[in-house]
């Protein structure tokens, strides 16, 4: 049987040369969502995508709220490991 290990981790975004935005978006139901437009670029996501990778984690997901990133990674346990 397959067993995997997890890892969340918390990054802030990095600042942006620009002001940032604030985008506020309702549907049909009235739910509204607030959306901060990032101009900081995706160079540092790829940096911790590769940092993550070349050590066998895999993302599951993650998700953005007020300036910061939260992923939840995967590995796959070695075979004989002890929890």
């Amino acid at each position: 049987m397959i067993r995997w290990k997890y890892e969340i981790s918390i990054h802030k975004l990095p600042p942006s040369p620009q002001k940032e935005e604030k985008i506020i978006r309702c549907d049909q139901a009235g739910q509204c969502f607030v959306h901060d437009a990032s101009r900081a670029g995706t160079g540092w996501l790829e940096n911790i995508f590769k940092e993550r990778g070349e050590k066998g984690w895999e993302l599951v997901q993650s998700g953005y709220h007020n300036q910061e990133l939260l992923c939840i990674w995967k590995q796959r346990e070695k075979a004989g490991a002890k929890r």
